[in-house]
């Protein structure tokens, strides 16, 4: 036994902390390379989640694997369940296959390549800093991510190293074998440094130097899944039910599991020493330092798997559950003008924000319609009541854009293709053609309103068949270019932007039958052709904004699905 006096605790602790922080580093590294190198990809992962359950399971599984975070991916299903896309029981496959995809650190580290450790250091820095093709710096930067990554885990190993004889701290691993004890252990710690791949780094460290044994380790992995759902739970304070909802249907999944496992803990360890690797021909200490790691990895994964392949069935009942402990009211969405879909926690992944940004966008697109229907009929009626509310509904409409265009701005910090920085400037493109069609809605359409009012001209005079059929055609193209803000598709943007002709045909004989009509006998006559020429002309703008737009969302759709 070696007396505590004997034991360095400033050293120990120092290479603890250290090699944590590596490995967290590491792990931020290289997770930001694979997310710069999958791309657009994610996007089209995205697009299997409603299939069926088992692609959500898929889907979330490699979202998950890509970006070492069932957060972001727990975030993604909110907006998508917010907004309409996808209903909560669509999501519920999708949050089982991210806690599959969670397991594949695990996997990774316990490979013991501490002898090329030294090489994914060197070869990452060469082509992460020397390379000419973007991908080749990318894959240099998951190559240094891998290095720091078992670095650190060497740095841990070597912490604990000293305690193999110190016997309290043997104890205190015994301990664990407790399951409630190792299960909350692994749940508060998991919580406070919001990554469950941190403690398994841990317990594969421990387990690296024959400290931990198996059913300890199971026990703190257990704990570990529940104290990932704290970060999802905590960043749905203060939103909407159903991002309350989607946290709490990840806390309900992980909570059944560890209910599952946890009292046949010793049974459950057996199991995976007989699918994993063995070292029979070492003993003790040895054996178990040599064979933990990867058992404490398989765990982990045949844990998530099975969790998953039981609950699967279950999906309805679970999302209902949710949906009553946080019931959905039409008070979820505060202020018109607050973003309903712009995530902090995606500002790094521009990949996937941009899909929130779209949706957004389309929110926007929403309330310029409303202005610029409810301005057009203000043109043609005396009510004071309603100018009032358009000035509200102009503020918060202002609002949304400028809070839009500034989380774009955030992104473009963080793009990490050429495609995201195109992607990004089609975005800003909707979102400044929005903010102009707004404008004519909210200034130049209550001038025109003011001025039919001050010369008294009768508001039926500005009203006819062609103008009628030309600012329903307005209307109606631009309604389809809101669409075409989150649906894209390529028949609808074409059908927007060969409308120009139709259009413009249009607004020509709305003006001929205004000068037809009024004649210009008198000065009531040319003010009132003046009246109506520039409603035709605001209308006209609108129209050409709308074209705009929709060119944008072909290029956004064509960055998107790239060709093969």
């Amino acid at each position: 036994m070696q007396p505590s006096a004997n034991l360095n605790l400033i050293e120990i602790g120092g290479l603890l902390i250290g090699g944590l922080a590596l490995f967290l580093f590491g792990l931020e590294l290289m997770t930001g390379a694979l997310k710069a190198i999958a791309g657009s990809r994610l996007q089209s992962l995205l697009g299997t989640l409603t299939a069926n359950r088992f692609r959500g399971v898929f889907a979330g599984a490699g979202i998950t694997a890509l970006l070492n975070s069932s957060t972001i991916t727990t975030v993604l299903l909110v907006g998508f369940v917010s907004a309409g896309l996808m209903t909560l029981q669509q999501s519920i496959p999708m949050i089982m296959g991210a806690n599959i995809g969670s397991t594949l650190t695990a996997q990774i580290i316990a490979f013991n390549i501490s002898a090329v450790t030294p090489f994914l250091l060197a070869g990452g820095f060469l082509l992460h800093g020397f390379a000419r093709r973007e991908v080749l710096r990318e894959v240099g930067g998951v190559l240094m991510g891998l290095g720091l990554l078992f670095l650190g885990i060497e740095f841990m190993g070597d912490a604990t190293r000293p305690l193999r004889n110190y016997e309290p701290f043997i104890a205190a691993m015994q301990d664990m074998r407790n399951p409630w004890f190792g299960i909350v252990a692994g749940a508060i710690f998991t919580a406070i440094v919001q990554s469950s791949a941190a403690t398994l780094a841990i317990v594969i460290a421990l387990g690296s130097q024959g400290l931990m044994p198996l059913e300890s380790g199971i026990a703190l992995i257990l704990g570990a899944n529940v104290g990932t759902c704290g970060t999802a739970l905590l960043a749905s304070i203060g939103k909407s039910a159903e991002a309350a909802q989607v946290g709490i249907v990840h806390l309900i999944f992980n909570v059944l599991g560890v209910l599952f496992l946890a009292f046949v803990i010793p049974q459950f360890a057996d199991f995976i020493r007989h699918i994993s690797p063995s070292s029979p021909d070492l003993s003790g200490t040895a054996r178990l330092a040599a064979e933990m790691p990867r058992q404490a990895a398989n765990a982990h994964t045949v844990f998530s798997v099975f969790s998953t392949s039981v609950l699967i069935w279950f999906t309805e009942p679970i999302g209902k559950l949710a949906q009553w402990l946080a019931p959905a009211t039409r008070k979820d969405w505060q202020l018109p003008g607050a973003p309903r879909y712009l995530e902090e926690t995606l500002v790094d992944t521009p990949a996937l924000a941009i899909a929130r940004v779209q949706l957004e966008l389309a929110v926007l697109g929403q309330q310029v319609q409303e202005l610029i229907q409810r301005s057009t009929a203000l043109v043609a009626q005396n009510n004071t009541q309603t100018f009032a509310s358009l000035v509200e509904e102009d503020k918060a409409a202002d609002a949304l854009s400028i809070a839009i265009l500034t989380y774009v701005g955030r992104l473009s910090e963080a793009v990490q293709t050429d495609g995201e920085g195109q992607q990004l400037v089609d975005l800003a493109r909707i979102g400044t053609c929005l903010d102009s069609i707004r404008e004519v809605a909210t200034t130049n359409m209550l001038i025109l309103s003011q001025r039919r009012i001050a010369h008294g001209v009768n508001e039926s005079s500005l009203h006819h068949i062609e103008a009628s059929e030309f600012t329903r055609s307005v209307m109606e193209y631009f309604s389809l270019a809101i669409y075409a803000i989150v649906h894209p598709e390529s028949d609808i943007v074409t059908r927007i932007v060969n409308a120009k002709s139709d259009i413009e045909a249009q607004a020509e004989a709305a003006r001929q039958h205004a000068m037809l009509v009024l004649q210009l006998r008198n000065q009531a006559d040319a003010v009132n052709f003046r009246l109506a020429s520039d409603m035709i002309e605001h209308l006209n703008e609108v129209a050409r904004l709308t074209r705009a737009i929709a060119k944008a969302c072909r290029s956004l759709s064509e960055v998107q699905t790239p060709e093969k």
